[in-house]
């Protein structure tokens, strides 16, 4: 049951229109980490002349990341619970706060964008976050607070 509650989320991630838009392509959701990735374009770029991936796709990037693993945690949590509870619970999740770590230019063909779970409580969770690219470099870290109830 609970696997057909996250095939859920995972149809419903790739429904949403900003991340059709970067070109997020789900790898794996689970309840307690998630990987996608994404591949360059022109559109995301922010420094034109060295082709560098903008930092607000960047931010954008692992703050989903962030929100999607919380999201799997309520499904999880909530394992029980009728699909249109969920979905109410779900809808109401959102970022309190973002921290992002710029640590290497975004250069790459492709990026991949990691998040785990790092705690959930009753009203928030907390999240942190990895973009690399297809070499593995680190480009950036981030940790995400997200109101839950």
């Amino acid at each position: 049951m609970m696997t057909e509650k996250l095939e859920q989320l995972s149809r419903a991630f790739a429904e949403i229109p900003f991340n059709q838009m970067l070109g997020l392509q789900l790898n794996d959701l689970n309840t307690d980490h998630i990987t996608f990735n994404f591949l360059m374009k022109k559109e995301l770029i922010g420094n034109f002349l060295h082709g560098i991936l903008h930092g607000g796709v960047i931010s954008s990037v692992l703050d989903m990341a962030g929100g999607m693993v919380v999201m799997a945690s309520i499904i999880q949590k909530h394992a029980d619970s009728p699909l249109e509870e969920l979905a109410a619970l779900i809808g109401k999740t959102s970022t309190v706060d973002l921290q992002i770590s710029y640590l290497r230019p975004g250069k790459g063909e492709i990026f991949i964008a990691k998040a785990w779970l790092v705690k959930s409580g009753n009203k928030i969770a907390f999240a942190r976050m990895e973009l690399c690219n297809q070499d593995n470099v680190l480009i950036a870290t981030g940790t995400g607070t997200y109101l839950i109830n």
